[in-house]
């Protein structure tokens, strides 16, 4: 008589950590319940349920947030490495740094510094505007315009 070969599939309990595996390197919900077999609506229900799971999801977001957090600055600090070519041939590189990126991270990581400066200065610049726009007017008042 043949046997039947039967395959074991992982446990809930095994998907659900592998789930979590996942989740913490990518920060992706669907992808990551889909790596592990596991439905989004099993996941939310279980984590709604479940304050253990619910914690270990947030940890899990939290390792993956803080690796490209990581990632983010070192971006910043290093810049990127991007090719140049000329006449269709790779003839170098010249890294590029993002003043915008280093803002956005100074202003997430010292908001009481970088966003207070951002504040003053888009007050200072409403003030020239408003300046500039009543001498305009009353240029045109004048009829020196």
């Amino acid at each position: 008589m043949a046997q039947k070969a039967t395959t074991k599939s992982p446990t809930i309990t095994a998907r659900r950590a592998t789930f979590l595996q996942h989740l913490a390197k990518n920060a992706n919900v669907s992808k990551s319940a889909k790596l592990a077999g596991v439905s989004t609506s099993a996941l939310y229900e279980h984590r709604a349920k479940t304050a253990a799971f619910a914690s270990q999801w947030d940890a899990a977001i939290a390792e993956a947030l803080d690796e490209l957090e990581q990632l983010v600055i070192e971006r910043a600090k290093r810049g990127v490495a991007k090719p140049v070519f000329y006449a269709g041939k790779k003839v170098g590189t010249v890294r590029n740094y993002s003043d915008a990126l280093a803002m956005f991270m100074l202003k997430a990581k010292r908001p009481e510094v970088y966003a207070r400066l951002h504040a003053e200065v888009a007050v200072e610049s409403n003030d020239d505007a408003a300046r500039a726009e009543v001498l305009r007017r009353l240029a045109r008042l004048d009829g020196n315009d």
